[in-house]
């Protein structure tokens, strides 16, 4: 049997872990040399955001065991007009582990957190998606923009 509950900050240690099996998986590429000084940055981050509860993290537990695990990043934009409080949020580590997916785990993840996106009164929920998780967003809701740039920033050493 799955079952769901918030992350709270005892669960760095296995949010931090998670984050990273998510990141190894999504960039296969990536240099991993900095891992130490990602965990530890990623350690601040949690401790920092779960406190003020602008980050929350749902899990997916079977058997005691965290099988997947979904977050939310609230924050404030200034407001426009479809969005009058400026209020957004930002979906990210939608990540069930390989045995556990297809299940339904993500779909239910993501309800809690759209949950707590409405009770908040956000205006807009955005995420990143793979090919795997398309559909899944696409049922929840969302729609594919098409006028979103990014550009990656050299890092200041």
């Amino acid at each position: 049997m799955i079952t769901y509950r918030k992350a709270d900050i005892n669960d760095i240690p296995q949010l931090v872990h998670l984050r990273l099996q998510f990141l190894k998986e999504i960039y296969p590429k990536a240099d991993t040399s900095q891992d130490v000084v990602l965990q530890d940055h990623l350690r601040v981050y949690l401790k920092e955001h779960l406190s003020q509860n602008t980050f929350v993290n749902w899990f997916a537990e079977a058997e005691g065991r965290v099988v997947a695990s979904a977050g939310i990043v609230f924050y404030n934009q200034p407001p426009l007009y479809h969005n009058l409080e400026g209020k957004v949020a930002y979906i990210l580590n939608v990540y069930t582990l390989p045995a556990f997916r297809r299940k339904g785990i993500a779909k239910a993840l993501m309800q809690k957190l759209m949950a707590e996106a409405k009770a908040r009164n956000t205006g807009k929920v955005s995420l990143h998606t793979s090919q795997d998780g398309r559909l899944l967003y696409e049922q929840l809701g969302f729609a594919a923009g098409d006028n979103e740039m990014t550009c990656q920033l050299p890092r200041i050493q």
